[in-house]
């Protein structure tokens, strides 16, 4: 996960599409085809592929209760800290405290999401996303958080990460498009450009009988932080 902050970091600080779109394909490479493909959903701004509609139901309340505590600082510290940064991933990479032994996978990641998504109530949730945070290095918290929240805010589209997929793996981009169109699962199509077979996709069906594309999802509301 570290890695997936680094290059979330530098992702932000160019406005460059080209060089966004090398900058993702270079860190896809790098990493294990398992580690990538979740990768790529994350990168998208989502926990989880578009078809799935599975969500993790952690309001913006929650975080901020999660991050104030393990962060140990007054209220009108992380409100000011809110107020410079107006989003709760960068509050959390700049209070939560460095602690040794920190530091998460991003299979560890993906795993924990899907054990906060199938929690239920408030506190087995909130008991989940504190254990998470408390074992995140703070930049990772602080793109922990913002995946959680679909705030991801580095600039980077999903057409932007389907173009460095197929610089990755050296496939025709229109073919990436589709098969990504077809599966709703930006980390599914990373697979099959990495085994040559993208031909192959066929179209996910969601519990609703339909999916959409995380980047035809429109109007989505900023979690609130306080109830």
């Amino acid at each position: 996960m570290r890695k997936l902050a680094e290059i979330c970091e530098a992702i932000a600080a160019t406005t460059k599409k080209l060089q966004k779109t090398a900058l993702v394909a270079d860190y896809l490479k790098s990493r294990t085809t398992d580690e990538a493909a979740i990768s790529t959903v994350f990168l998208s701004g989502e926990p989880f592929a578009a078809w799935e509609e599975t969500t993790m139901q952690v309001g913006g309340s929650l975080l901020w209760r999660v991050v104030a505590e393990l962060s140990g600082k007054d209220e009108s510290v992380l409100t000011g800290a809110y107020r410079r940064h107006g989003d709760l991933g960068a509050v959390a990479g700049e209070v939560l405290p460095k602690r040794s032994g920190q530091g998460l996978r991003i299979l560890e990641v993906a795993a924990a999401f899907r054990q906060v998504a199938a929690a239920r109530g408030p506190a087995a949730k909130t008991a989940l996303v504190r254990d998470l945070l408390l074992r995140a290095t703070p930049p990772e918290a602080k793109y922990v958080v913002k995946i959680i929240t679909g705030d991801l805010r580095i600039g980077l589209k999903e057409s932007l990460v389907e173009e460095a997929i197929a610089k990755a793996y050296d496939s025709r981009l229109a073919e990436v498009q589709r098969a990504n169109m077809l599966l709703g699962d930006i980390g599914e199509t990373l697979l099959l450009a990495a085994d040559g077979k993208l031909a192959t996709a066929t179209m996910n069906v969601s519990p609703s009988g339909f999916h959409a594309r995380q980047s035809d999802r429109v109007g989505r509301r900023r979690p609130e932080l306080f109830p």
